[in-house]
């Protein structure tokens, strides 16, 4: 509906949708505004706050309320009980429920406060939910996410973050399962999962700074990534 009445569109290259000239794709994820190493530092002292140690194996889990018009008609996890008992075998489980009546999760939920969640994402071993941008998050942040939704296979920035290694998305948790179990056995993948993530920040843009540049160099910025579209490999960090 906006279309019609704006002169650029940015999507991330992921995006698998054309929207005719007026679109420019970028390589970079949104939540790398924030989440990229330049904008954000893991604080391991808000560990503590709920009794864990930055060696912790742990899990977060997240379940969405599916009341949203875009989600009428799809599902993801529907046995929470016995996902949630199943990763605990492994160590502590978090969970972030939209359901403010489920009191079954009460002793699982996460009690910091809310800005504080991506430092949890960043140190925990696994993030497994129906939960697309917190799924993002966690992969971004070099923590292996499974995205357990119907919708999961049409979104162009999960297959991408697949191929880097670092996510994975199934439509129910019957099939998530046996993966969540095999990343929360092997003892190197927060290692290899940093590694990883290392590839992606060197392969993508440092969305802050090139959003900022767009922005305060319009409408000159506009004509540059026009004519010389490898402009923007200046805002991607090389380490």
């Amino acid at each position: 509906m906006y279309a019609p009445f704006v002169d650029y569109i940015f999507t991330p290259s992921s995006f698998k949708r054309s929207l005719g000239k007026k679109q420019f794709s970028y390589e970079g994820f949104h939540e790398l505004a924030y989440l990229h190493p330049n904008c954000f530092t893991p604080n391991p002292e808000i560990l503590k706050e709920i009794g864990l140690s930055d060696q912790e194996t742990y899990s977060i889990v997240r379940f969405v309320s599916w009341s949203a018009s875009h989600d009428i008609g799809q599902h993801g996890i529907r046995d929470k009980t016995t996902l949630v008992k199943t990763l605990e075998r492994y160590g502590r489980v978090f969970v972030i429920a939209e359901s403010k009546d489920d009191s079954e999760w009460e002793n699982y939920r996460i009690r910091v406060a809310p800005e504080k969640l991506h430092h949890l994402l960043y140190y925990a071993s696994l993030y497994l939910g129906e939960g697309g941008t917190t799924a993002a998050e966690a992969a971004v942040l070099g923590t292996y996410a499974i995205h357990v939704s119907t919708t999961a296979k049409h979104c162009g920035i999960f297959s991408e973050l697949q191929q880097y290694g670092l996510l994975d998305f199934f439509d129910d948790e019957v099939r998530a399962l046996p993966k969540a179990l095999e990343i929360l056995s092997s003892q190197n993948i927060k290692i290899e999962c940093q590694q990883k993530r290392n590839r992606l920040i060197n392969e993508k843009l440092e969305m802050t700074m090139f959003l900022v540049w767009l922005v305060e160099s319009f409408p000159e910025s506009i004509r540059i990534i026009s004519e010389k579209p490898e402009y923007l490999d200046m805002f991607k960090t090389r380490g």
